[in-house]
């Protein structure tokens, strides 16, 4: 009974120490844009517009990939944990995040 016991509260511990995510992804304002890669070298990314950040999409729709693309979206993205140095960016910089798109509307 005694082993039973520890074996609950070692059960119990081992559970409530686990960490809960319940993070959710959000909608977030943006725009798809373009830039030339032989003037800078970064091609298709996409600009939050609440921070300002240029995020390079490794799954954008073929319906956001021509050259004069300037569309205005709301995106649900997660991290990929990778960056990306292209074009002319200073190798010493930590480069440009890598997303994965969730989903992506017009707005």
């Amino acid at each position: 009974m005694k082993k039973l016991s520890l074996l609950l509260l070692a059960f119990i511990a081992l559970f409530s120490a686990c960490k809960k995510n319940n993070d959710t992804v959000r909608d977030t304002p943006a725009h798809v844009r373009y830039s030339d890669p032989a003037l800078d070298g970064i091609g298709y990314y996409i600009l939050l517009d609440g921070t300002g950040e240029p995020v390079i999409p490794i799954n954008l729709p073929s319906g956001y990939r021509h050259s004069d693309v300037d569309e205005a979206v709301a995106v649900k993205l997660i991290d990929v944990g990778k960056r990306f140095h292209l074009g002319f960016t200073d190798p010493n910089s930590i480069g440009l995040r890598g997303v994965y798109i969730v989903t992506i509307r017009k707005i």
